[in-house]
């Protein structure tokens, strides 16, 4: 149990540590120390959820000490919602309707049956909270809170200013509660500011849609690109989908090839996400090593050609990335400039992450590699945007200095991350670089931004 140094004070974030799979956020070398991902798939399946994942409380990195003479002052976030069920009841009905279709002709293996019986538990388990922050996404959002608070107190201090924004997403509103609630509980003076709203999301969820108009090309993208075609070759002759399906089914129940791949990628999702809201309901069993393996390349790679930094979608992602990164330089600006606000807080989605990464240049993840396999040893979805993913610059200026340099640290999931500049200390860095880094970046793709309103 670790104690924050304040009297009467708790941290409870050792009663949760175990609740992850083991990841490796911002350290892809320990990859190939460990015989690669495949290996690690093979030892531990759980991390074939990729952005599934629960988050993993427990591998946070190790916060290094301030440069001598500066203190933190502010902090900007931007954090994804913490665990959920899956988003609707569709999700689920793609893959229960051709399973008791099955069961209804007596077309389906024994495997098939206790599988049947396993999702039909899921999804009776999710009736009327689809898309919902389960528990545990609460207790992921309370323990970044915790440690957050622990590790930068000088920022939370006596009645610091704090501004929490969410999309309209529940899910996103439940967690920004849970985050603040849990600061107010380790310092009731904290005044904390609370906002989910339309023009919220046109900033901190672009890409959605909800509050702003979405490139139709982009739309046809997303729903017939090359990307979904090369996924799907991967399932069909490298995972090997007709060995997969005739394990479950004894004769072909599919309207067409397009119900049976959505069923394959639905069914994905459902063993996934389990893991977030009912883990005794575990059904990796269903999968071999080597179909585990090949469904995590197929569902990595479409995910990032879909919303990520690929070469095939980034000239509209990460062009819809550049409001909330504009919005994330202005306010920091203010910040610096004397603004009195002790921390800016961002409540959204994992694909926005998967743009912002990229665009920010965090760790070198803005070099996506094309082909699939090196594309997950180099950016996979488990080790970027699991559950309750978030970004967070700390800013630090002289504590005797007023007109000293402000330097910024940048964390990816609580691990610091490097960015192609020079640096002072360590990973920490000259805002002013740092600014003209991600001006440069957002000028790359605003024209983008402006074609695709």
């Amino acid at each position: 149990m670790k104690y924050l140094l304040k009297s009467g004070t708790v941290l409870l974030t050792s009663l949760f540590l175990a609740a992850s799979p083991l990841s490796h956020a911002g350290n892809r070398s320990c990859k190939a120390a460990s015989g690669g991902i495949r290996q690690e798939i093979a030892a531990n399946p759980e991390l074939a959820a990729g952005l599934f994942n629960p988050y993993p409380d427990h591998n946070i990195g190790i916060i290094s000490d301030a440069p001598k003479g500066y203190r933190p002052f502010y902090i900007s976030h931007y954090g994804r919602h913490g665990s959920r069920w899956l988003a609707n009841d569709r999700e689920y009905s793609n893959v229960t309707k051709p399973l008791e279709r099955a069961a209804k002709a007596g077309k389906l293996t024994d495997k098939g049956r206790k599988l049947l019986e396993r999702v039909m538990l899921a999804r009776e388990q999710a009736r009327g909270i689809e898309g919902c922050l389960s528990p545990l996404g609460t207790l992921q959002h309370r323990g970044i809170a915790e440690r957050t608070f622990a590790n930068y107190p000088d920022v939370f201090a006596n009645r610091a200013e704090i501004d929490a924004r969410s999309t309209m997403t529940v899910r996103c509103v439940m967690s920004m509660n849970a985050f603040c609630l849990r600061l107010k509980e380790l310092n009731p003076d904290l005044e904390i500011g609370f906002e989910a709203s339309d023009r919220n999301t046109a900033i901190l969820a672009h890409v959605y849609g909800a509050a702003n108009e979405v490139d139709p090309a982009y739309k046809d993208y997303c729903r017939n690109g090359e990307y979904l075609r090369r996924a799907h070759a991967i399932v069909r002759e490298k995972m090997g989908s007709e060995d997969f399906l005739d394990s479950l089914f004894t004769d072909y129940v599919f309207k067409n090839k397009e119900e049976e791949m959505n069923f394959i990628f639905y069914l994905f999702y459902l063993v996934s996400d389990q893991k977030n809201v009912m883990p005794e309901n575990r059904m990796w069993d269903i999968y071999t090593p080597d179909q585990l393996y090949w469904m995590t390349v197929a569902e990595n790679f479409r995910g990032i050609a879909k919303f990520g930094g690929h070469q095939g979608c980034e000239k509209w992602t990460l062009a819809y990335a550049v409001p909330l990164l504009e919005d994330i330089i202005g306010r920091c600006d203010n910040a610096v400039a004397g603004n009195g606000r002790a921390a800016d807080l961002r409540f959204g989605h994992d694909v926005v992450l998967m743009a912002l990464v990229p665009l920010m240049c965090l760790d070198g993840y803005d070099k996506v590699p094309d082909d699939p396999e090196k594309l997950l040893a180099a950016w996979n979805l488990y080790d970027i945007t699991p559950m309750a993913a978030n970004m967070q610059m700390v800013f630090y200026r002289p504590v005797r200095k007023s007109d000293g340099e402000v330097l910024v640290k940048i964390l990816l999931n609580e691990h610091e991350v490097s960015l192609p500049l020079k640096s002072h200390n360590g990973k920490y860095y000259s805002w002013n670089d740092v600014r003209k880094l991600l001006n440069d970046r957002t000028n790359k793709y605003k024209t983008q931004t402006e074609r695709t309103k």
